[in-house]
């Protein structure tokens, strides 16, 4: 898979290789996927990784929903963290 970064990138594509795992690949071989845990408090449901891997979500979504806390403070121009 090609390389992903960003605020909740990360969350997107653990559906899209769960996927590919289960019904397209049905194998591991040869298949790497990134992990950056930044930023992940703002998330409602983040990705979960035990042992190098992505555990599949325990919510139904795509596991993007952010936490109302992190939407105001950083709402622009309005939240706190652009007044400061």
């Amino acid at each position: 898979m090609p390389p992903r970064g960003g605020v909740g990138l990360c969350e997107y594509v653990q559906h899209i290789a769960l996927f590919d795992y289960i019904c397209v690949s049905a194998s591991l071989e040869n298949h790497v996927l990134e992990y950056v845990d930044h930023l992940y408090q703002h998330f409602v449901d983040p990705v979960v990784i035990r042992n190098g891997r992505y555990k599949p979500p325990q919510l139904p979504g795509y596991s993007i929903g952010m936490r109302a806390e992190s939407l105001d403070q950083f709402h622009f121009p309005q939240g706190a963290v652009w007044r400061a």
